[in-house]
């Protein structure tokens, strides 16, 4: 807890908020030496220094995260590393970890509870929030956050080359329902950040990889073409004709993979390719294809894509932004 910032202070006061053994000197107690955290700036670094200074000083806790994890909530991950839940926090995302979700509904990073002291999340890796999941007749599915944040006093920092990216939106799709001997179908893309493609669809991504292709078979006379899986968005499904007997086919799933670039749609006409590196997809005939990080799907003939995701949603924090984001903040 930090000193007061009005009234008598003590050596005491400082040793107990900062530490140290023995008998207590100013002297220990300059910033950035052994004991006294650098968030102090009225601190002096050496020559003169008096207990004014410490008015309001407080022991900031920092801390790494170096293991890549879904749905990372940072305030329990924070305690786990000895913060004492009231001191300021910094919260480090070491570069080429993923901090992910597989639920469109919660965010890859999660800031919630409180943070007396205030926050600083430091990204220097990859936030990152699920695709939506393509459709078959209807609207696809949008897609989720990379970061929600439910407390005040954060502060945002995305260090250059890092990334924080809503999920992009399923792929809307198109089915007439014919049936029998005559059926023409379109299947909507998954969207960036790990959504599946529809109707024999492929799968999303698993981190830094590419959704899955969808899957194609045919029998009797037939004509079929799947999508591909994207780095980013997933292709839409195509245009499916059938005169008679059975066929399965898919769109593609979307990737993992930043920036990531939108799969390929299917071979025949009416769908189209998933959207690349924040861009939404082309609307449909058919199948529309999966939206890039944090963009909208594309539309299909019997439904509208989803929505990309936020990245950044919830609270209001404080952001500076020197690397890439994808969606709206």
């Amino acid at each position: 807890m930090a000193i007061q910032s009005s009234g008598a202070i003590t050596l005491q006061d400082i040793e107990d908020e900062f530490g140290g053994t023995g008998s207590i000197s100013l002297s220990e107690y300059y910033r950035d030496g052994a004991y006294v955290t650098s968030n102090n700036t009225s601190v002096p670094t050496s020559g003169s220094v008096s207990l004014s200074n410490f008015y309001g000083a407080a022991n900031e806790f920092s801390f790494n995260i170096t293991s890549s994890a879904e749905n990372a909530n940072i305030r329990t991950l924070a305690i786990a590393a000895g913060w004492n839940g009231s001191a300021p926090l910094v919260a480090n995302v070491n570069s080429n970890i993923y901090l992910w979700s597989d639920s469109t509904s919660t965010g890859g990073a999660i800031i919630a509870g409180s943070f007396a002291g205030g926050l600083t999340l430091n990204n220097y890796g990859y936030i990152i929030g699920r695709g939506g999941n393509g459709d078959g007749s209807g609207a696809g599915g949008n897609g989720g956050p990379a970061l929600t944040v439910a407390s005040s006093g954060v502060s945002v920092v995305n260090a250059s080359g890092a990334y924080i990216a809503g999920g992009g939106g399923g792929g809307g799709g198109y089915d007439n329902g014919l049936g029998g001997n005559s059926q023409t179908n379109g299947y909507g893309g998954g969207g960036a950040g790990g959504g599946e493609g529809f109707g024999g669809g492929g799968a999303g991504g698993a981190i830094g990889a590419l959704g899955a292709n969808g899957t194609a078979s045919s029998s009797r006379d037939e004509a079929f073409a799947a999508g591909q899986g994207g780095g980013a968005g997933g292709g839409g499904g195509g245009f499916i004709s059938r005169n008679s007997g059975s066929t399965t086919e898919g769109a593609g799933g979307g990737g993992r993979q930043l920036p990531g670039t939108g799969g390929a749609s299917g071979l025949l006409g009416g769908s189209t390719a998933g959207g690349s590196a924040g861009s939404a997809a082309a609307n449909a005939v058919r199948g529309g294809g999966g939206g890039g990080w944090g963009a909208k799907g594309g539309n299909g003939g019997g439904g509208s894509g989803g929505a990309g995701g936020a990245a950044i949603s919830g609270t209001a924090v404080t952001l500076t932004n020197n690397g890439t984001i994808y969606g709206s903040t």
